[in-house]
């Protein structure tokens, strides 16, 4: 297979690694790449005890993007388990659901260990989730046993290590504990968090909307106009004289309508760009009456010379 892929890719290299350092089954989890495939995988994981899970083994794919570990990869469940759905990409933060709680440090095998602690939680309505009963659950866990890959021919009675009770309890308390580090989050659970997100902003909007409608009340009830806000813009209070010709009353309006209009033409004339034609069109310009300089020039001489031999010819 080594000659089938780049070696020099990150992903095929990181692929390679894990493959050969899961290559030995273990008592909870087994996983190794498809023959003719090396980004897509087949893994093995056991139930653990104290669950409805307890004496399940179960079997699925692991399906890896091209930009391994940068990106996570998609989990599908083949043995009937009643937690998942069957042939379906699981949703776990862990998973290429979630590509945002992705961590490249994490491998295969954490991987494997989340799934395993994931298990006996509840669906909570999660994408792809089942909740099958208790009793129904225990008896899909020993059918298990006998269930047979059709694909990669594995029989998950001999897929794994035989069990013994400190191996399991010792890789249980690891999935506990990855389970905590990992923070894991269904479907729901998100989507809860987005609806509080959503409904947070939209309260924060009503909240700013109604102090501006207050504002704007308390304004025209107490005959205060709303002052708009202008960016660098100056503002100059003029004095009004108390006269009572209507007159003079109305000429410093008009000299400050003036300046306000002066003030608003300038700050509207658009900023000339450069002709950058120019430095072509002086040039050319220069070069033509040069050119008619020296025509004139020539002319004149041409003229001064013929009379100057006509005149030596009389």
């Amino acid at each position: 297979m080594t000659e089938m892929y780049n070696t020099k890719n990150a992903g095929v290299r990181r692929l390679m690694q894990e493959a050969k350092e899961l290559s030995k089954p273990t008592e909870m989890y087994h996983a190794q790449p498809m023959e003719d495939n090396l980004f897509e995988w087949h893994f093995t994981i056991r139930g653990t005890i104290g669950t409805d899970f307890e004496g399940g083994i179960y079997h699925g794919r692991i399906i890896f993007p091209a930009d391994y570990p940068m990106k996570p990869p998609n989990l599908i469940l083949l043995t009937p388990n009643g937690r998942f759905e069957l042939n379906k990409k699981i949703c776990l933060s862990i998973s290429g659901y979630h590509p945002e709680t992705w961590l490249p440090s994490w491998s295969i095998r954490t991987a494997l260990l989340a799934l395993v602690g994931f298990l006996p939680s509840s669906p909570a309505g999660a994408l792809g989730s089942l909740d099958y009963p208790p009793k129904e659950r225990k008896r899909l866990a020993k059918l298990s046993a006998d269930w047979k890959c059709k694909e990669c021919g594995c029989l998950m009675k001999d897929a794994l290590l035989p069990i013994t009770e400190d191996g399991q309890s010792k890789v249980n308390e690891e999935a506990k504990k990855l389970a905590t580090q990992v923070k894991f989050q269904d479907e729901s659970v998100l989507k809860q968090q987005e609806t509080a997100t959503e409904e947070t902003v939209e309260r924060q909007e009503e909240n700013e909307t109604a102090e501006t409608t207050v504002a704007v009340e308390a304004s025209r009830e107490t005959g205060t106009p709303n002052e708009p806000v202008l960016s660098e813009s100056v503002h100059t209070e003029v004095p009004t004289p108390v006269t009572t010709s209507e007159s003079m009353v109305q000429e410093p309006n008009q000299e400050q309508s003036s300046q306000l209009s002066h003030q608003l033409t300038a700050r509207q004339l658009p900023s000339s760009n450069f002709d950058w034609s120019l430095l072509l069109k002086i040039p050319l310009a220069l070069l033509c009456v040069a050119v008619f300089i020296i025509l004139l020039a020539r002319r004149v001489f041409v003229e001064n010379e013929s009379a100057l031999r006509d005149v030596s010819e009389l």
